[in-house]
């Protein structure tokens, strides 16, 4: 294939993607379609009102013109009624436009989430600054599009052809002028979507690089400020800033350039109806078999001129929107529906039995690498501790997440067996307790009852006793119900693994995973959380990641990752 080729084909894919998009964006207005649909056709209403409102005003000027007193009493009593009716109906369309637009921004929410966590069937590599920019802004993006679009979509068309049939019942010429103004109108819109896509392209693409850049700021700030590194990260912050602000300046100028386009052309045919209308209502204009213009007539045929331009100035800006919103679908879609055909089963109740793991075969390499990151054949049997060492970066936690499940084998199979059943590994069905102790800005209570909510108060005491933290939350303020501050202050790092443990054997699970669990302690620290580990998984089935001596020294059996390849300790001593 020649390059000429491989770009046609290239462009044809890229073709073929962004009408998925669309597609995808549209079926995201489902949640909130029935709000739209009553939006739109409050929208209408409004429209409607709002000309008899125009119409009762001009009736009660001609009224005071002609100093008919009876008229201009029912005249502005008309012009209340109906001006009361259309902001009704307006408030009204713009609370279900809201309804509207959180119903789609839950539903695309709760699809992320759903994508985004690891669970049955879905095991997602989505960076977490991407991650972040689609559950926080895209969401929004692709419900407000919609919350634009979807009524206009219904009253549009409806409350146009409304406007241009009182325009021509009234006075049929100054209709002529309106059809003819709106054939300029779909340049304009083509002129709207010039280069439109690759303006929000650019912005889309500053945007996910300076939440990267912030999100690994802040990760990394300890770090940075140790190598004294700050400024030059500012510096790199700030260049990412202005990049986006370019892009930004880039899209917006686009938007007023067409929209000041698209005022041009409302304003001449605004114009000429009420140079028309002067004229006429002066006498030196005529249309032949056209009917009189009197003050009444004029006047209404000017109040609703700009009205029939209203919906067309709606979708202009939409427009606009519909770049930003499309370019947003594309990036939810490809979280949502990157899904793998194999679905793992989901999690099942946790068995009475020590759960034992078998690795046959497995290899496992990241997309893109040219070779494989972990290489095992091993059985783990059940109720024993096994201890996992290797260098740093040799694959000691890819490994663990093989056995959780939380990622597929390149090949070979990860089964977990008891003595009446063997399955595949079920995300949720084993403890996981990593390097970093997740505590939540809650009191200890809630942090140990994180591993099943509905667990009793004596379920929570054994679990505290089972993890060696009752020395612990005696010495506490408050006991269980101190409140911890956010990422565990109050509590040592060692107390928080201890809690950690108490939340793990709270779960119940006969399976405990453990990625480097004395990391960073002291050697009393260590001490007291292996004795915790010991006294919480008895009975269990643990595989630990370590560098700890002590923790290997405590195992039934230790295995190492030399050259990516899982081994006996021992057949590594004596090579």
């Amino acid at each position: 294939m020649n390059e000429t080729e491989e770009k046609e084909e290239k462009e044809e894919r890229s073709e073929k993607g962004e009408k998925g998009d669309e597609v995808w964006l549209a079926a995201c207005a489902a949640p909130g379609r029935r709000w739209f649909r009553s939006a739109g056709t409050l929208r209408t209403l409004e429209t409607l009102f709002t000309i008899a409102r125009w119409g009762a005003l001009a009736w009660t000027a001609q009224a005071v013109l002609d100093r008919a007193g009876a008229h201009e009493t029912w005249g502005l009593a008309a012009f209340a009624g109906t001006s009361a009716l259309a902001v009704g109906a307006g408030w009204t369309a713009g609370t279900l436009t809201e309804r509207g637009a959180r119903a789609v921004a839950t539903g695309l929410r709760q699809r992320l989430t759903g994508a985004l966590l690891p669970t049955a069937g879905r095991i997602s590599e989505t960076g977490p600054a991407e991650a972040a920019w689609a559950m926080v802004d895209l969401a929004d993006d692709v419900a407000d599009f919609h919350a634009r679009t979807e009524p206009l979509r219904r009253s549009a068309p409806l409350s146009m052809v409304a406007v241009l049939a009182a325009t021509a019942a009234v006075h049929w010429p100054a209709a002529i002028v309106l059809v003819l103004t709106t054939a300029l109108l779909p340049l304009n819109m083509r002129l709207a979507g010039l280069f439109a896509q690759h303006g929000a392209d650019r912005q889309s693409a500053a945007t996910r690089h300076l939440n990267a850049v912030v999100l690994d700021s802040f990760r990394g700030l300890r770090t940075l400020r140790e190598l004294g590194a700050v400024g030059r990260r500012g510096r790199t912050l700030s260049t990412a800033a202005e990049q986006l602000n370019k892009a930004t300046t880039s899209v917006l100028r686009r938007a007023f350039l067409s929209g000041m386009i698209m005022d041009v052309v409302i304003t001449f045919s605004i114009a000429v109806n009420a140079t028309y209308v002067g004229l006429s209502l002066l006498g030196y204009v005529q249309v032949p078999h056209a009917p009189g213009l009197d003050l009444c007539t004029g006047l209404l045929v000017l109040l609703v001129c700009p009205m029939y331009f209203a919906p067309m100035r709606a979708r202009a800006a939409a427009f606009h929107q519909r770049e930003r919103a499309t370019v947003a679908a594309g990036v939810i879609r490809g979280i949502v529906d990157d899904t793998p055909a194999e679905t793992v089963p989901a999690a099942r109740p946790q068995s009475a039995d020590p759960v034992g793991v078998s690795l046959t075969a497995v290899r496992f390499r990241y997309g893109g690498a040219d070779h494989d990151t972990i290489s095992a054949d091993a059985h783990f049997a059940p109720g024993t501790w096994t201890a996992i060492t290797g260098a740093s970066g040799s694959g000691k936690s890819t490994l663990l997440s093989l056995m959780a499940g939380l990622r597929r084998p390149s090949a070979g199979s990860v089964r977990w067996q008891t003595p009446s059943v063997r399955r595949a590994p079920a995300l949720g069905g084993c403890v996981w307790v990593g390097q970093r102790t997740v505590l939540l800005d809650a009191t200890v209570r809630d942090n140990i009852r994180l591993g099943r909510p509905a667990a009793t108060e004596r379920q929570i005491r054994r679990a505290v006793d089972a993890a060696g933290l009752s020395a612990v939350v005696a010495r506490l303020p408050e006991g269980l119900d101190t409140r911890l501050g956010e990422g565990g202050r109050g509590v040592s790092t060692g107390e928080a693994r201890r809690i950690a443990i108490a939340r793990a054997f709270l779960r119940g699970a006969r399976l405990w995973l453990l990625d480097e669990p004395t990391a960073h302690l002291d050697a009393d620290s260590e001490r007291e959380v292996v004795e915790a580990l010991r006294r919480a998984t008895d009975g269990c089935t643990v595989v630990i990641a370590t560098h700890s001596f002590a923790l290997a020294a405590a195992a039934d059996a230790v295995l190492t990752i030399d050259d990516g390849v899982l081994r006996n300790a021992s057949t590594v001593s004596t090579r």
